[in-house]
C-alpha cells in the first residue's frame, strides 16, 4: 500500500469538504439575490454531489488502508465526477454572472455522474477482494 497516495488522498477529501462549507456559505449569502431559483438549485446541486464524493475519498480511502491497499481507479472516476458533475454544474449554475453565453458546462455534467457511478463499482468490485 502507498501510505503517501493514501494520505493525499485524505487530505483532498478534508480539503474539499472545506472548500464545499465556503461555497455553501457564498452561495447561501452572496448568490441568493443574483441567480433564479433554479439556478441556486444546480449550484446546491452541484455541492451536495461534491460534499457526498470528498467524503467518500475520505471513507473510501480509509477502508483502503485498513485492508493495505489502494484502488486508484475509484478515486480517479471520483475526481473526474467532481470535476466534470460538480464543478461544471457550478459554471453552469453562475455563467450568467460570468458572462459565459454556452450550455457546454451544462452538457459535462451527465459524463461526471457516470463517472461518480464508475467510481463507486471500482470500490464495490474491490469489497471483499483485499
Amino acid at each position: 500500500m502507498n501510505n503517501q497516495s493514501t494520505h493525499l488522498h485524505l487530505r483532498v477529501g478534508a480539503a474539499l469538504c472545506g472548500l464545499y462549507v465556503v461555497l455553501g456559505a457564498f452561495g447561501a449569502h452572496g448568490l441568493e439575490h443574483k441567480l433564479a431559483a433554479n439556478q441556486l438549485t444546480t449550484y446546491h446541486t452541484a455541492l451536495r454531489y461534491l460534499i457526498i464524493h470528498a467524503l467518500a475519498l475520505i471513507i473510501t480511502n480509509f477502508t483502503y488502508a485498513h485492508w493495505g491497499t489502494v484502488k486508484r481507479y475509484s478515486n480517479l472516476f471520483f475526481y473526474l465526477g467532481m470535476l466534470l458533475f460538480s464543478g461544471s454544474l457550478l459554471v453552469h449554475a453562475t455563467r450568467d454572472l460570468w458572462g459565459l453565453d454556452v450550455n457546454l458546462f451544462a452538457l459535462t455534467a451527465p459524463i461526471g455522474g457516470l463517472c461518480y457511478i464508475i467510481g463507486w463499482v471500482f470500490y464495490l468490485l474491490k469489497i471483499g477482494k483485499q
